[in-house]
């Protein structure tokens, strides 16, 4: 009778957990379908917003390019050598243009591979003599004549400036782009008891001192020619702006009188700049005509509007107004005419940055984890967040060829400027961690490069 009842209580187990699991099974099912589907939407999610950032830059077909090294055979140069090789290895990776492959990998010539009859090779000889100097060349096929040569001359403390001109010189010679190589980045410092301008290279090196005014200074902006910087300054114990011309560093102020101006950006052509100022009561935007030396103002409103920002074309000015209860980003003409809301989403969003490309502007959106950098399209309809906490992203502003961004964070606690590239990637601290720095602006192209003696023979075919 034992056996009989454990049996029969056995079976009523079985069929109890056999009901159980079939009861189970469904829910189950629908739960994995339910994480299914939310994963193909986040993955269709994050495709969209690659399709939607690269679509506007046209990334998606990369030129095809093998860097087959430099050639050197004197040793005690091999410093130089090095850091020749590593920076314009670093240059042409973090560009995002090529397809790159590097000199550890031989050339590969098969007919199966798809890139053989695209692929570009780069290649270079470096000598030493009283001076350093390293021959670049392009060719097209493998083995074929080179159809690009230049010719470097360097002292060699100045490697990573030749390196950083080489790269330049690649990519505009592949690509057409201009190049972020051949540019710096102007930022406030905290140092004194004041806040002055410095600039370091695109990739942090090479830091200079601009201004030594001791006092809090702000919102620097890079003229389109990269003579002048344009910025805030409280030397007369009120907030001006003024341009300080970066070859002998001279200064003068554009605006002085009552009221807050501040934020200047210059217009593409560098004859306007658009600013905010409170000299008739609230914040307001206004143009400086810098020929005429007049000003002209372009909001009538009772609201705070502040941080205006040309489109490349000049015919259009983006701008932070709080007439809707809080800061929010619009766009008007540059006649003061058509203005209209750009960001539709989020309860605080300020300091708009049109690319140079046209086609995509940067702002600065209030969110659960800090204040965090978004891009949208200038109609406003759709929008990408770029960054994350820990800490806050600000001040956006654009490289000129439109493919990198740098902005502030505190995400080690000091305020400091970095630099990432469109989709939020390959970030890179680039000012000077004993100081407090905030508030970046990218200069355009400059110009030739006194340090490096470059020649140039293109070669017909």
């Amino acid at each position: 009778m034992e056996a009989t009842g454990w049996g029969y209580t056995l079976n009523l187990s079985l069929q109890s957990n056999i009901k159980l699991v079939i009861a189970i099974i469904p829910i189950l099912c629908f739960a994995l379908c339910a994480q299914a589907q939310d994963d193909d939407l986040s993955h269709e999610s994050s495709a969209m917003l690659e399709v939607f950032l690269s679509s506007r830059v046209s990334l998606s077909d990369k030129v095809p390019l093998h860097y087959l090294g430099i050639a050197c055979t004197d040793s005690t140069t091999y410093s130089v050598l090095d850091t020749l090789d590593r920076v314009l290895v670093r240059d042409l990776t973090l560009c995002g243009l090529f397809n790159l492959r590097l000199p550890n990998l031989p050339p590969d010539t098969s007919k199966s591979n798809p890139l053989m009859h695209r692929m570009t090779y780069l290649s270079g000889e470096f000598r030493a003599d009283s001076v350093c100097s390293v021959i670049m060349n392009l060719a097209l096929p493998f083995g074929a004549e080179p159809y690009w040569n230049n010719s470097y001359e360097f002292e060699g403390d100045r490697a990573r400036a030749a390196a950083h001109r080489i790269a330049a010189d690649v990519i505009r010679q592949l690509t057409g782009e201009p190049s972020v190589m051949r540019t710096r980045i102007a930022y406030v410092g905290k140092i004194d008891g004041g806040k002055e301008i410095f600039s370091a290279t695109f990739d942090g090196f090479d830091v200079e001192r601009h201004t030594e005014q001791g006092v809090p200074i702000l919102s620097p902006a890079w003229s389109p020619d990269g003579r002048r910087i344009a910025y805030t300054s409280f030397l007369e114990d009120q907030a001006d702006i003024y341009v300080i011309d970066l070859e002998d560093g001279s200064y003068y102020p554009i605006s002085k009188g009552p009221g807050i101006d501040q934020t200047p950006d210059w217009s593409p052509d560098g004859k306007l700049i658009a600013y905010s100022s409170s000299v008739d009561g609230n914040s307001e935007i206004y143009i400086r005509d810098l020929e005429a030396n007049n000003s002209r103002r372009l909001t009538y409103s009772w609201a705070i509007e502040y941080s205006p920002c040309w489109s490349p074309t000049g015919h259009q000015i983006a701008f932070v107004s709080d007439r809707l209860g809080r800061p929010q980003v619009f766009v008007m003409d540059a006649d003061g005419s058509n203005q209209r809301r750009l960001s539709t989403e989020g309860d605080y969003n300020d300091s708009p940055a049109w690319s140079p490309r046209g086609d995509l502007i940067a702002y600065v959106r209030r969110d659960a984890d800090g204040f965090q950098i978004y891009v949208t399209d200038p109609r406003g309809e759709s929008h990408v967040k770029l960054t994350t906490g820990p800490g806050h992203n600000m001040d956006p502003c654009w490289s000129p060829d439109g493919l990198k961004i740098a902005f502030t964070s505190n995400r080690i606690g000091r305020k400091q400027v970095y630099t990432m590239d469109l989709f939020g990637r390959h970030v890179s601290r680039i000012s000077d961690r004993n100081l407090s720095c905030a508030s970046p602006t990218w200069s355009p192209v400059l110009e030739e490069n006194e340090n490096v003696k470059v020649t140039t023979r293109t070669i017909s075919q």
